[in-house]
């Protein structure tokens, strides 16, 4: 491989459920990096914006994520329309 093939990936631990589910939702082939891609987007402006508070909030369940990430907030509300 060389410095050009190089691709960083993001990768962490999840459960089988969260893997089972994930394989039984999201089956099209580039529909997760599509989906998650811009996802931690909006997660790393947050926290560039207002800091470790975001991360604790979201770790604590005080806030749904779904609340404060913008891409997945507009994402409901165009969806709870449909």
């Amino acid at each position: 491989m060389t410095i050009e093939d190089y691709k960083p990936r993001f990768a962490f631990e999840i459960s089988p459920e969260q893997k089972a589910r994930a394989d039984r939702v999201i089956d099209t082939h580039g529909l997760r990096r599509a989906l998650f891609s811009p996802i931690l987007d909006d997660v790393l402006d947050l926290l560039e914006k207002h800091g470790q508070v975001v991360a604790g909030l979201i770790i604590d369940k005080h806030v749904r994520a779904s609340d404060i990430i913008p891409i997945i907030s507009k994402a409901r509300k165009v969806a709870e329309r449909i």
